[in-house]
């Protein structure tokens, strides 16, 4: 077989190799994309179905109200449970829903024994690139923490925490100063006092103190890296409302948004 022949079968294999390789990235290109896609559409679906549950569930709830008097309307925990009745039949871990009014966050809340669970399952244990929007596991839920953490994904497809990331303009936050948060027992809202970007180093989601001082030290903190001034002052009365999204600024960068507890 002469040299000539050998050269240009192996240019022949080569080349076979190389379309071979380029072919199957291809497929898992196209298998990745297929497999966001699918998920997106997944999540959004029971998310959609989620909020129309949590709605009629706030609906029946609202008639049943009107035929109560005032004194009981509140101040009744079983009247409050019945919101998330069937929200607790799906996961048992539901602690409360998030929203953010004139935005798509609209969620319920999860809490597992750690935080690395629900960073890639839904609300009904399956897994998912999504995640939900949880609790931090340190936080007790029904008694009043210093600081109440939430985290969720910012998903591309503008779900989860995307919206987040819109309170780096100043115009939104000015817009959607309040997040409501209502958990088994009651309804609470909060006022924004600081966004900002971090990276994480440095520990914004502290849940414990060492005393007064410690706790209001670390509220200036969070106040002072505000990249907007709000003119909102906190003070170690408040208790405040944490919540944290990835954003992509640089490596492990995250974005913050800090809100005291707007007492009744």
């Amino acid at each position: 077989m002469s040299m000539k022949y050998k050269t240009k079968q192996q240019i022949t294999f080569y080349r076979n190799i190389k379309i071979i390789i380029l072919s199957l990235m291809m497929i898992y290109c196209i298998y990745q994309i297929s497999h966001y896609i699918y998920n997106s559409y997944c999540n959004n679906k029971l998310n959609s179905q989620l909020q129309e549950l949590h709605i009629d569930n706030t609906q029946e709830t609202k008639t049943s109200e009107n035929n109560i008097n005032n004194s009981e309307k509140l101040k009744s925990k079983e009247d409050a449970k019945i919101n998330f009745k069937d929200l607790l039949a799906i996961n048992s871990e539901v602690v409360g829903w998030i929203k953010i009014q004139d935005t798509n966050i609209n969620y319920p809340v999860v809490k597992g024994k750690d935080n690395e669970y629900y960073l890639n399952h839904n609300i009904k244990k399956e897994s998912s690139a999504s995640g939900s929007i949880f609790m931090d596991y340190r936080n007790k839920v029904n008694e009043e923490d210093l600081n109440t953490i939430i985290y969720g994904h910012n998903m591309k497809d503008g779900s989860m925490f995307k919206t987040l990331t819109s309170y780096k303009e100043e115009d939104f936050l000015i817009n959607h100063p309040i997040i409501e948060l209502t958990t088994l027992n009651k309804i609470t809202k909060w006022e924004i006092f600081s966004v900002y970007i971090t990276d994480t180093s440095f520990n914004y989601i502290r849940t414990n103190f060492e005393n007064e001082e410690d706790y209001g030290s670390f509220l200036s903190t969070l106040k002072n890296k505000s990249t907007h001034d709000v003119g909102i002052n906190v003070t170690s009365d408040d208790v405040i409302l944490t919540l944290s999204t990835c954003t992509y600024e640089f490596y492990d960068a995250r974005f913050a948004i800090h809100a005291r507890l707007i007492r009744e």
